[in-house]
């Protein structure tokens, strides 16, 4: 089971980068509403297809995140209230991401004029992102918080688990900044999301090597 969930997570991970290169590059957070209306009806297809793409991608990271739980229950566990507020983040991330790329297809699908309607869904839209981005580091905090307690992967893993947690953390402050770099659409918005694929790429691979080695 654990090993299907480590497949299940570098495929889910690939899809959720997929997702995010395939739109390029977004217009800034102090882009004018008509440079947002041209951004959206010149890439009707790749918003359509990373929308389309983050379906699957939330679904086999999913299936990842309840196999580490898995993975990390040990048979006499009573308290298991850390792994399920983490699963409790994936979750939330996941809803949230699927609302994310909604709206991401509702702002191309009945293209507006240019006016307040696209601007509003576009920072909406990051909004969402920046707060599913959050729930994702509880996730990977608790993650990495058992797995130290129970010695069950590397340390070195089990910090980037907690950086993970901090730099997502840290993304969801980026919505008190108007600065185009610290903004919503700023840095974070391309830093918060590679590093929680490098973590599920990396969790998994360690996931299925444990593994091997107890089958």
């Amino acid at each position: 089971m654990e090993r299907s969930a480590a497949y299940a997570g570098i495929l889910g991970a690939l899809l959720f980068l997929a997702s995010g290169l395939i739109p390029g590059q977004f217009p800034p957070y102090d882009a004018s509403a008509s440079a947002v209306s041209a951004y959206l009806s010149s890439h009707v297809w790749q918003l359509t297809l990373a929308a389309w793409l983050t379906l699957p991608a939330v679904a086999f990271v999913l299936w990842f995140a309840f196999g580490a739980f898995d993975y990390l229950r040990a048979p006499n566990d009573t308290d298991r209230t850390l792994s399920a507020w983490g699963a409790a983040g994936a979750i939330i991330w996941g809803a949230l991401s699927v609302a994310c790329v909604a709206l991401q297809y509702a702002a191309v699908a009945r293209p507006a004029d240019v006016g307040s309607i696209p601007m509003v869904l576009w920072v909406f839209d990051f909004v969402i992102f920046a707060f599913a981005m959050g729930a994702f580091g509880t996730f990977a905090f608790a993650v990495a918080h058992e797995s130290r307690r129970k010695n069950a992967m590397p340390a070195w893993l089990n910090m980037l688990g907690y950086l993970v947690f901090l730099v997502e953390f840290l993304y969801t402050l980026s919505i008190f900044s108007s600065t185009a770099s610290t903004s919503i659409t700023g840095y974070g918005s391309y830093v918060a999301p590679l590093i929680a694929v490098l973590w599920i790429i990396l969790a998994s691979i360690v996931l299925l090597t444990r593994t091997s080695r107890s089958a």
